[in-house]
């Protein structure tokens, strides 16, 4: 099987020096907004295809890495002159096309591989001409050169690829050859052989029969207008209606979500890799699922890399196909639980995604806590946990014990803020756990009697609540089998939880908090 293994990136764009290993088949890349994920995608474009090879020099400002350009400011000379170095290393089937090209030592560790690097820098033959321009800090663009070279030693051509690659950029508009490749797709898939011949023959005999009739005059005794048959041909003309709405108008997700089956159309015949620039970009849930089921369908024997903000994507391709990008390094979640997986593959809603970018994260179990978490927060601390940097994700429950598993194998700092369930052995566990974990703390209240998030708030507030929970003349609450005629407040809280929960959020009124609750707070903003 052909694939890209790894990528190697030094000093373009984001990246001062950037390594990224890749699965065979499935590659989610994820990260912040200017992570560098684009820059990827840009890199093995730079390398297989030759992206900027005849390019004005003025490109190469653009993709200079920032830092290394300040470095060379700071101390202007040849050794500092900013460049960038890309290798790209691939696996290679033994009988595929120009192998023998690419495998060879010149490569950053000298070992022999199959691959492609890239450079960009001064033209050493230029050294004294530049001098002055270097003297004024300045760096010298027209006087760098781009080369191209396989692990072989020998000048990489673009028309002997090592392996079949495409790349789709869904940011950028192409719809109408989008549509008419698609178009013609199915036009073709439709009538083929015989029926097609005959089909593009009465179309033509149809068109030109329609001119004759407008009995156009003469221009003059030797000219006369006619039919260019050549501008008329049946498929590229032909488009598609869906419900009476031509496709080319049911807008940008429809156009993302087509070019997507085409470049995997392609990779079902013909292509080794193929990359996806956020495929997700104004497509509907709907949608997204059908490119999800496509992308299931092509992955076993061919490569695809993708970035992406989806959620959807991200739970819905298995977890263990992410890289994170953080801080100029790829961390792969190969190495989570199976079933761990499998549960965010089945759950769309889990805020997985949310949760992998966070900074810090509060997990919480349900609505209650996540709407009055941000209120405590700031009457405690005196800041918003926008402004501490930290993410709250309602989880539904022990479910909470997923997100831990993955934040332990990406050392983020998480504190899980739970109900006792009237169970001593959970109060144990956690306390156990606590003890064995410095970047990941459980919280819930000791005593069992306050075995809810309800419970304790109401235990603490009694009196206060009940001027802002109204209870209607007669109405009578029960929660689990238990009768709460004594206390109807708690009786409603429990039972309408949301709802409760937003009276006290939007009360001016003041409340006391439970001591777990400010105490896990305190220590998430440490």
């Amino acid at each position: 099987m052909n694939y890209i293994k790894s990528l190697t990136i030094e000093g373009l764009k984001k990246f001062e020096h950037f390594d990224i290993e890749f699965d065979k088949n499935i590659n989610i890349i994820i990260g912040e907004n200017e992570s560098g994920k684009s820059t990827i995608l840009e890199a093995i474009n730079i390398c297989l295809n030759q992206l900027y090879r005849n390019a004005d020099k003025s490109i190469i400002k653009e993709l200079l890495n920032i830092s290394n350009v300040n470095k060379f400011k700071e101390n202007p000379s040849l050794e500092n002159l900013p460049k960038i170095y890309i290798e790209i290393e691939f696996n290679l089937d033994k009988d595929s096309k120009n192998n023998f090209l690419f495998y060879g030592m010149h490569n950053q560790d000298e070992n022999e591989k199959y691959g492609i690097k890239y450079t960009c820098e001064l033209n050493k033959e230029f050294e004294q001409e530049v001098f002055e321009f270097i003297k004024d800090k300045k760096i010298p663009y027209e006087y760098y050169e781009m080369k191209w070279t396989t692990f072989q030693g020998a000048s990489f051509n673009i028309l002997k690829q090592p392996l079949n690659y495409l790349t789709i950029d869904n940011s950028i508009t192409t719809q109408y050859n989008t549509y008419n490749y698609y178009n013609k797709s199915v036009f073709k898939s439709k009538y083929d052989g015989n029926r097609m011949v005959k089909v593009k023959n009465d179309f033509r005999i149809n068109i030109e029969d329609i001119f004759s009739d407008l009995k156009l005059e003469k221009i003059s005794d030797t000219q006369q207008f006619v039919i260019d048959t050549k501008k008329v041909i049946l498929e590229n003309i032909i488009a598609i209606l869906d419900n009476d709405v031509l496709l080319e108008n049911k807008g940008k997700g429809i156009e993302n979500l087509l070019k997507t089956q085409i470049a995997l159309d392609k990779v079902k015949s013909k292509l080794d890799v193929v990359s996806i620039e956020e495929p997700e970009n104004h497509l509907s849930h709907t949608n997204l699922r059908k490119m999800l089921k496509n992308i299931e369908t092509y992955k076993e024997d061919k490569q695809i890399i993708i970035t992406t903000h989806s959620n959807l994507i991200v739970s819905g391709l298995n977890v263990q196909n992410i890289i994170w990008i953080n801080n100029e390094k790829a961390k792969r979640l190969e190495n989570i639980d199976k079933d761990i997986a499998k549960f965010f593959q089945k759950s769309d809603n889990n805020s997985l995604l949310q949760f992998l970018l966070a900074k810090k994260v509060i997990l919480v179990e349900g609505a209650t806590e996540y709407i009055l978490i941000p209120k405590i927060f700031k009457k405690i601390l005196k800041k918003t946990l926008e402004e501490e940097n930290i993410d709250i994700i309602s989880c539904n429950g022990v479910t909470y014990k997923n997100f831990i598993h993955i934040a332990e194998l990406m050392k983020k700092k998480v504190v899980v803020i739970t109900d006792n369930d009237e169970s001593q052995e959970k109060i144990n566990e956690m306390n156990e756990y606590n003890q064995l974990h410095n970047n990941i703390k459980i919280y819930m209240d000791s005593n069992m009697q306050n075995w809810t998030w309800e419970v304790c708030l109401y235990n603490l507030n009694a009196s206060e609540l009940k001027n802002i929970i109204e209870i209607e003349d007669g109405a009578k609450y029960s929660y689990k089998g238990i009768s709460y005629e004594d206390k109807p407040v708690l009786g409603k809280m429990l039972n309408n939880k949301s709802d409760t929960a937003y009276k006290i959020y939007m009360s001016n009124k003041e409340f006391k908090y439970p001591s777990y609750v400010t105490e896990a707070l305190e220590w998430i903003k440490k």
